[in-house]
């Protein structure tokens, strides 16, 4: 198995890109997609899956560009705000990369529509070895909750709550936290400036 974060400079958007053996998933990709094919090339992998988290407002997503270079499918929620999907999955569905086990999680709240992804090492895995939590959960804070409406922060911000708290701390305090961005996004405020977190580390320094 390999991780790489792929940045894309002035935004502070992270894509991730998952590995294992010759199947690979890229997670949140920008419209800038060579630099996705030469990762995976330079792994010894191809893209065969192509996941979003949610609609994002601050770069064009780089799915369908993806897609038509690799013939990956691309995976997201049942939700029409994420465009085209060739896989629509529901709260708690799985999907595998290689031997990988994903387990998919609606979490609403920064947007009606966002998803978190669980990877286990495979399906017989207890513990959840990481969590794609795109703009739900940041190093050190959550995501925005003005987005879909600003008459509707409040209550949005209480979906991301339940989301985190119902959800994702219900997983493993091991797994690594892999978001969309990190420190400077205006997808967020006050994310912590560390490289790397788990789900224990933000149970025990973020003030959500």
């Amino acid at each position: 198995m390999k991780l790489q974060r792929i940045e894309t400079p002035g935004i502070a958007h992270y894509a991730w890109l998952l590995a294992e053996g010759s199947e690979a998933m890229i997670v949140d990709p920008s419209r800038h997609v060579q630099k996705y094919l030469n990762a995976a090339r330079d792994m010894g992998t191809r893209i065969t899956h192509i996941v979003e988290t949610h609609r994002q407002e601050d770069f064009v997503m780089g799915s369908a560009w993806l897609a038509k270079r690799t013939g990956a499918k691309i995976l997201n929620g049942n939700f029409d705000t994420f465009g085209h999907g060739d896989v629509r999955l529901e709260d708690g569905d799985t999907f595998c990369v290689g031997q990988l086990l994903i387990r998919a999680f609606h979490t609403p709240g920064h947007t009606p529509e966002s998803m978190c992804y669980a990877v286990y090492e495979d399906e017989n895995a207890e513990s959840a070895w990481a969590i794609f939590t795109g703009d739900t959960l940041f190093f050190g804070d959550t995501g925005r909750s003005d987005l879909p409406a600003k008459d509707k922060s409040v209550e949005n911000a209480a979906l991301i709550y339940d989301s985190v708290h119902s959800k994702l701390a219900a997983l493993d305090d091991t797994a690594l936290i892999l978001p969309a961005h990190g420190p400077g996004s205006v997808c967020g405020s006050g994310m912590a400036e560390r490289s790397w977190s788990t789900l224990g580390d933000e149970k025990t320094y973020n003030d959500v």
